[in-house]
């Protein structure tokens, strides 16, 4: 104990940057990978990992030779598998105030669409859940749906959730850089708490999604042609269309309302 007691009061001011850095730079990957295939490669990774170091240990020259070539061309094989991670995350690394004002303005574009196409549906009493990602990736979610990656329009949409449509059970997923990237998605269920149990599962799975990620989902309900948005584990009901609109762009665009505009819980709630 008290080694460690030494160790830290050794620290020096550029340590305790760097480890600062370190563990900043730790979590913004972890964000980036979070419901993305990238934890699934990492577990192939950590088992090749493991096999190396018993072959090593147990002195197996066959399946060692074969791991020391493998692992010869790892930054290779690392850059093709991750190469779309890789892309995405440097161009947000690298994005500049003047790229982050151009995004804001397609954010914005794309939440006026979005409400639009709510309220369109709810005024045809047609159901759907829309899911906008934020930091998590969605692309667990996305590859196990039906692949659109097109610009999401209120006609496209509208036409995905009609009852005559196969694709119109499930959840269409857009992208943070404004694709509608796939329908029939599957979302998982909330179960935390009873109060919800006279939702539907269209309502249940938008709050699943929102408590497993950081993205937010609009149900629009057939039945009572009411539209709701579904953030942090709360579903707040019967929005109109500014209040929808103002929610979401303080979501997504980073307002500095969006902090009181929606309670942060774990538990699902009704407002």
């Amino acid at each position: 104990m008290s080694s460690i007691i030494s160790l830290f009061l050794s620290l020096g001011p550029q340590d305790v940057l760097d480890i600062a850095l370190l563990t900043l730079v730790i979590y913004r990957l972890m964000l980036l990978i979070k419901g993305t295939r990238t934890i699934p490669i990492l577990m192939g990774l950590s088992v090749l990992l493991a096999t190396y170091a018993l072959s090593t240990l147990l002195k197996l020259e066959a399946i060692g030779y074969l791991m020391d070539n493998l692992f010869s061309s790892a930054v290779v094989i690392l850059v093709v598998l991750f190469q779309t991670d890789i892309r995405n995350a440097l161009a947000r690394v690298g994005m500049t105030t003047m790229f982050r004002e151009q995004v804001g303005r397609e954010r914005s574009d794309l939440v006026a669409e979005v409400v639009k196409t709510a309220f369109a549906l709810a005024r045809r009493r047609i159901g759907g859940t829309i899911v906008l990602e934020s930091e998590t990736g969605l692309r667990n979610y996305i590859e196990r749906g039906r692949p659109i990656n097109a610009l999401p329009t209120v006609e496209l949409i509208e036409s995905i959730f009609h009852t005559s449509s196969p694709l119109h059970d499930g959840a269409v997923i857009i992208t943070r850089e404004g694709r509608l990237a796939a329908a029939r998605c599957i979302l998982p269920l909330t179960t935390s708490v009873s109060s919800v149990s006279m939702l539907g599962t269209r309502h249940r799975s938008a709050i699943g999604i929102t408590e497993e990620t950081d993205s937010l989902a609009v149900v629009i309900s057939e039945e009572r042609a009411e539209v709701s948005l579904a953030y942090q584990g709360t579903l707040h009901r019967n929005l109109d269309e500014s209040e929808l609109r103002r929610r979401i762009r303080n979501i997504l665009i980073g307002n500095s309302e969006a902090h009181g505009i929606i309670e942060p819980t774990g538990k699902p709630k009704l407002a």
